[in-house]
């Protein structure tokens, strides 16, 4: 005889998945600001699915790069023999994807800053993704379980940050942009969450969605058939007001490396503003890793799609 959770999930598979990740969000210690107050972290999430051969996915090589990855890529690769080339029985593909938006007191903090994050941003970025990444494993684990291939690509061997060198990072976009010193990869968590129709990117290049654009976001893609959300928008941008109608740029006035501009985001200068010139505040804050997220905050689209 089933258990009641295996019958639910076997009803509902996209509605269990759903409420799994946001007990756990709600729930787990992970997603808590221990060293702080042990507030949460982050608030409750916003999940959906995409088709894994959704042709957005092809495209994708196009405007981000050839060597980005299709959800049946990242199976097949993931579960190949290895040393062979014989491609195992994937069938029908679904990518999960989520938002995790960014407490309301950890967004207030960091929007009175004006040179470097706030302490609860700081503790956000690390231990935040840190709970993320175990929310990836305890889905796969979920998924596993009920007999499913499962694979969190950014958590994957697969995964490859790609340098300046390489294929620039491009979104999908129907004008030319300058995207010199750019940095991208071989999967695309917040193009994933694009494609499942959880939001459109701004002018930052992060995805704004229903809850706004200071989040942090996650995927898993499985061989298992999940109901597509529908994307509510025409355009990659659709909910940014600068590409609608120039209304907005703060997060260029926010920004306090310059590193956005009308035209592009320079990564590179972001990524060296929080390791070198704001390197301090690791040892300060107890963080391996930096995140300065000023541009997400103190601005329209932080909490919110602008109207």
């Amino acid at each position: 005889m089933q258990d009641q959770g295996s019958a639910s999930f076997q009803q509902n598979p996209a509605r269990f998945i759903e409420e799994f990740i946001k007990a756990r969000v709600a729930e787990s210690p992970g997603n808590r600001l221990f060293l702080i107050d042990d507030s949460a972290i982050f608030d409750e999430p916003l999940v959906a699915f995409a088709d894994g051969d959704d042709p957005l996915f092809d495209e994708y090589k196009k405007l981000i790069s050839p060597l980005h990855m299709t959800p049946r890529e990242v199976l097949e690769r993931s579960f190949s023999a290895d040393g062979e080339d014989t491609k195992p029985a994937i069938g029908d593909i679904g990518v999960i994807c989520w938002i995790l938006p960014i407490a309301r007191r950890t967004k207030i903090s960091n929007a009175r800053r004006t040179d470097w994050p706030s302490l609860r941003w700081g503790h956000t970025r690390e231990y935040g993704e840190r709970f993320n990444d175990s929310l990836r494993k305890d889905v796969i684990s979920l998924l596993t379980e009920k007999g499913y291939l499962a694979v969190a690509p950014t958590r994957s061997p697969l995964f490859i940050p790609l340098d300046a060198q390489n294929e620039p990072f491009r979104l999908p976009v129907g004008e030319p942009w300058d995207h010199t010193g750019v940095l991208s990869s071989t999967w695309s968590e917040k193009h994933a969450c694009y494609a499942a129709g959880l939001g459109t990117f701004g002018l930052h290049r992060v995805l704004i969605t229903a809850r706004g654009a200071a989040h942090r976001c996650g995927s898993v893609v499985v061989n298992l058939k999940l109901p597509a959300t529908p994307r509510p928008y025409g355009s990659p941008f659709e909910y940014c007001p600068f590409f609608t109608d120039k209304s907005c740029s703060a997060c260029i006035d926010r920004c306090p490396a310059g590193c956005i501009t009308a035209q592009s985001v320079d990564k590179v200068q972001c990524d060296r503003y929080g390791h070198k010139e704001n390197g301090h505040l690791r040892e300060k804050y107890k963080v391996g890793r930096y995140g300065c997220g000023l541009c997400l905050t103190g601005v329209p689209c932080e909490s919110r799609i602008p109207r």
